[in-house]
């Protein structure tokens, strides 16, 4: 297995708005945690996100991402070609459409490990908006079966996440509420991306 030091992570998100508790913001004390072990860790946002800031205080290489709606075939082969040159250990994204790009640019980069986190609330909570994403949304059931962990925030979206075929072992609760929710939230994260680093020593 990879030591944390020779360990990179990518985190992605093409949400617009960041909401207080979005998934978001909830990432940075996770990035803070993987810095501090000594990984290096790469936030692929919005060039707009507020949270752009206070990602690169903590020390993560901050790529503002720029989503080319006219060419998606383009913004695909750029991610891919990102993915190739840093070879992270896990891209973790969040947004239906991050979610989308991601799984689908990594397909040709097997030892990239895709995690994602859905949103249950507020208006990230992408896979419930109106019927016009049908389409979209049906993709991303299809696809989602490939992420190797899937985070979520309430017993109500594992249900939806398993009837789209996700194995129920690679469902993570995580709950962002309570008086300890940041503190559980990164043990989670870190004890998920340690299994998917075990799990790519034994592919190599």
């Amino acid at each position: 297995m990879r030591s944390w030091g020779q360990s990179t992570f990518v985190f992605m998100s093409t949400n617009l708005s960041h909401e207080p508790g979005c998934v978001e913001t909830s990432w940075l004390p996770v990035m803070a945690e993987l810095e501090r072990l000594g990984a290096t860790v790469h936030f692929i946002v919005m060039a707009e996100s507020p949270l752009a800031e206070p990602a690169r205080r903590l020390g993560v290489t901050v790529a503002p991402y720029i989503l080319d709606k006219w060419n998606i075939i383009r913004s695909r082969s750029r991610l891919r070609k990102y993915l190739r040159r840093y070879q992270p250990v896990v891209a973790h994204s969040t947004g239906l459409e991050a979610d989308l790009l991601l799984r689908w640019a990594a397909r040709r980069v097997p030892e990239v490990a895709i995690a994602t986190t859905i949103a249950d609330t507020g208006r990230q909570a992408t896979r419930r908006r109106s019927p016009v994403d049908a389409l979209m949304r049906r993709f991303d059931e299809t696809g989602i079966t490939h992420s190797a962990a899937v985070f979520v925030g309430s017993e109500e979206t594992i249900g939806e996440v398993q009837a789209a075929g996700v194995p129920v072992e690679r469902v993570v609760l995580d709950p962002l509420v309570g008086d300890d929710a940041e503190r559980d939230s990164v043990a989670r994260h870190i004890g998920v991306y340690l299994s998917l680093m075990a799990g790519r020593g034994a592919r190599s």
